[in-house]
């Protein structure tokens, strides 16, 4: 599942992960796509271009970029950093290991403007079996077959990102109705839907909190009437109407 994710602006192409004692830049040669020690790793990033994008996922994340690095790193805290080359900006995290196995793909190596870094990743690379969302945009997870996926998962999985807007609503919907039939309980539905409230505020800088909680409204109403696959596509044409102009 995710557990975080942050965007960060580079001044130098350097971008450090592990622990959050001060990175002693002398161990560090600069060179090549990645360098690590037992606390850090080195990813070169593109610098001062635009933000260079972070998720986190624990136990299990998607199977998206080249692998860089794939080994132990010692967190005396069990707190995880995520900091810019110069130390001004940084994102720390709390895990549940103080030496978790990490792995970490980029989308360029070299030139990285896309990590992705999964804690303790719960595959057995000569037994394992994928896991898939639905159909693409999401990607293919790597997990162990004892490792169980449910519902929720599916429904995180769908909501991890704002591209293929429709695809990615109509998925969560289709959860979500799931566990009304199953569960029969109107308040884990509430649950899931102000999460697609939120969700759906990030698809347009000018979408407010009560434009998207109106919306998460009319789809408790609405939730079962219709397919999810119309109601998604229904919710996001009313909220650019309402906007006025493109939701992305």
């Amino acid at each position: 599942m995710q557990i975080g994710s942050v965007q960060l602006y580079l001044g130098h192409g350097h971008l450090f992960l592990g622990a959050t004692s001060s990175v002693d830049l002398a161990v560090f040669d600069g060179d090549g796509p990645v360098t690590a020690t037992e606390h850090h790793v080195r990813i070169a990033a593109r610098p001062q271009v635009g933000p260079v994008r972070v998720r986190l996922w624990q136990g299990a994340g998607p199977r998206v970029g080249k692998l860089v690095f794939d080994g132990p790193l010692k967190l005396p805290d069990a707190k995880f950093c995520v900091e810019e080359g110069s130390g001004l900006s940084r994102y720390v995290t709390k895990v549940t290991s103080h030496c978790p196995r990490v792995l970490v793909a980029v989308d360029d190596p070299g030139h990285a403007s896309r990590v992705e870094i999964v804690f303790e990743p719960e595959f057995v690379p000569r037994s394992a079996q994928v896991w898939t969302a639905g159909e693409p945009p999401f990607p293919k997870l790597t997990v162990s077959p004892t490792a169980p996926r449910h519902r929720a998962d599916a429904f995180a999985d769908a909501l991890s990102g704002h591209d293929f807007a429709h695809r990615r609503l109509a998925a969560a919907l289709l959860v979500v109705a799931e566990e009304r039939r199953q569960r029969n309980s109107e308040q884990i539905v509430a649950f899931y839907i102000n999460d697609i409230v939120e969700w759906l505020r990030w698809l347009n800088d000018r979408l407010t909190y009560e434009m998207c909680r109106d919306t998460g409204r009319q789809l408790l109403s609405q939730l079962g009437l219709r397919s999810p696959d119309l109601l998604a596509a229904d919710t996001l044409n009313d909220l650019q109407r309402r906007l006025g102009h493109p939701l992305v």
